[in-house]
């Protein structure tokens, strides 16, 4: 039944594309691929359509086809473009529903995508790390543990942070934070994956199953809150999870802290003498629209000059982790994360904020490798910033 609607989906989107291409120059793929046609949003749309037509997904081409829809990072550049210059497809809505179709038939996601869905689906995390070391990285931070302690806000880690060392330090500010600005929070007992990567990879089944399970948990805890620090984790639960429409209120922790901060301006001491761009993570940003309300948050801090680089708000170009990609290698040259930092030069910025632990990493590693060989900028993620200066 979900096959049969994935298809007339991309079936329906294909035959109203008109293939004017308008959203090709939008496309992460057209900074960092060799141009073929076949790489453009229309391009990947069309081919998941022929191939159904045609039937060849049973046949030789099918790992061709796999891998055209995969190395997609699910930006929503083409939906933003289509919108303006064409007829207004979802694009991306086919894109997804043929990576179903290819979940379905057993042939994506791609080879080194396949244990981190197995992971995602045994151990309520796409790493491989068993649940009980899930809150291991808080080395004795005090907070409330839900549902068996009880707070008005739920702060949603996310798997990379709990899971990732190098993220950690991000977590930690958030939580010491909101233990500054005394905000009335706690953390999930038993927390699992928001269900993101297995969306964006085609499995709808892990999904719902992991959706169902959170929303059990978080309307258990009784939060009227969901505070998250992922664009990704934010996205899920503001618009794939309809149980929770009008029951909790879900925010990104830049819109979280900015009110807090808006409210009492008191808590911000210190300065922080840096000229700061900031780089739109896909998920808030041409997902969601949130493009002001973190600028705002970096604005708001004494001695921070705030520049804007190429490519921002909804022509900003991703960092090359979405859409699943942060679990695999794709044709990429030049690495969209080693672009976004050449902007961030350009720009003239020492520091290059962003609100996003996947964007954070991409940009890091690449910031490691610019500056191995010549001068770099420091990426550093917002609530790192914010924390430096309220104490």
């Amino acid at each position: 039944m979900e096959k049969d609607a994935s298809k007339e989906i991309i079936l329906d989107m294909g035959n109203r594309c008109r293939n004017c291409n308008y959203c090709f120059t939008s496309c992460p793929l057209y900074h960092s691929t060799r141009g073929f046609i076949s790489q453009s949003p229309s391009g990947l749309l069309q081919s998941i359509r022929y191939a159904l037509k045609w039937d060849l997904l049973k046949g030789s081409d099918r790992t061709i086809i796999r891998d055209l829809l995969y190395s997609c990072t699910t930006c929503n550049s083409c939906v933003i473009r289509c919108k303006s210059k064409a007829t207004g497809i979802g694009i991306l809505q086919a894109i997804e529903a043929g990576r179903k179709v290819l979940r379905e038939m057993m042939i994506g996601p791609l080879p080194q995508q396949r244990k981190p869905l197995q992971d995602i689906f045994q151990y309520g995390n796409p790493y491989g790390e068993k649940p009980e070391k899930r809150h291991a990285w808080l080395e004795g931070l005090q907070v409330k543990r839900l549902p068996e302690e009880k707070a008005d806000v739920l702060f949603y880690v996310g798997c990379t942070i709990a899971h990732d060392p190098a993220l950690h330090a991000m977590g930690k500010s958030l939580i010491r934070l909101m233990t500054r600005l005394n905000v009335d929070f706690g953390i999930l007992e038993g927390e699992i994956c928001c269900g993101d990567p297995a969306l964006r990879m085609g499995d709808q089944a892990v999904f719902e199953e992991l959706a169902e399970k959170n929303t059990g948990r978080f309307l258990e805890s009784g939060v009227s809150t969901i505070v998250t620090a992922s664009p990704h984790c934010f996205n899920t639960f503001l618009n794939e999870y309809p149980s929770l429409a009008d029951k909790v209120k879900v925010r990104h922790y830049t819109e979280f802290i900015f009110d807090l901060l808006k409210a009492d301006p008191s808590f911000l001491k210190r300065d922080f003498p840096h000229t700061v761009t900031y780089h739109d993570p896909c998920y808030m940003g041409k997902h969601n629209q949130v493009f002001e309300t973190p600028r705002k948050l970096l604005q708001a801090v004494g001695g921070l000059k705030l520049v804007e680089m190429a490519m921002n708000r909804n022509d900003s170009l991703c960092c090359g982790g979405g859409g699943g990609r942060m679990f695999a290698e794709v044709e990429e040259e030049p690495r969209l994360s080693r672009t976004r930092i050449d902007h961030a030069k350009e720009a003239g910025a020492d520091v290059l904020a962003t609100a996003c632990p996947w964007c954070f990493t991409m940009l890091t590693n690449a910031s490691k490798e610019t500056g191995a060989t010549g001068e770099s900028v420091r990426v550093l993620d917002i609530a790192q910033i914010i924390e430096e200066v309220v104490r």
